[in-house]
């Protein structure tokens, strides 16, 4: 199998960049390769449990929902706590199954599993 890194830091809602990246994890981990999704800066807001239906509000696909079938089928997804810490994000506000990890462990996954790597 392949890996692929997906390193997202942009927030899900007003770029495109974290609902692709999301996209691009879940074609990747459905045909049985292996993705690492990286979530930094305002792209730890993507992995929240609880959003609203943004289709209704906003017309944008619902961010939880992509984590939560990516996570469903295989692939690993880990947010940086110190993102986490300076945007007053707990573990707990995270869907469940996402790994909380410090840049330095980001730095050694990235290393191990970086086949491939999209940074968004």
């Amino acid at each position: 199998m392949a890996d692929l890194v997906l390193d997202i830091a942009h927030a899900p809602f007003g770029h495109e960049n974290a609902y692709a990246g999301l996209f691009v994890a879940m074609a990747w981990v459905s045909v049985g390769n292996d993705a690492l999704v990286v979530l930094r800066g305002d792209g730890v807001f993507a992995a929240r449990r609880g959003q609203a239906d943004s289709m209704k509000e906003i017309n944008l696909p619902n961010t939880e929902k992509q984590v939560r079938d990516i996570l469903g089928e295989g692939g690993k997804i880990v947010a940086d706590a110190e993102s986490m810490k300076a945007r007053s994000i707990s573990a707990n506000d995270l869907v469940e199954g996402i790994d909380v990890v410090s840049p330095e462990q980001i730095r050694s996954l990235i290393a191990e599993k970086g086949e491939r790597l999209i940074s968004l």
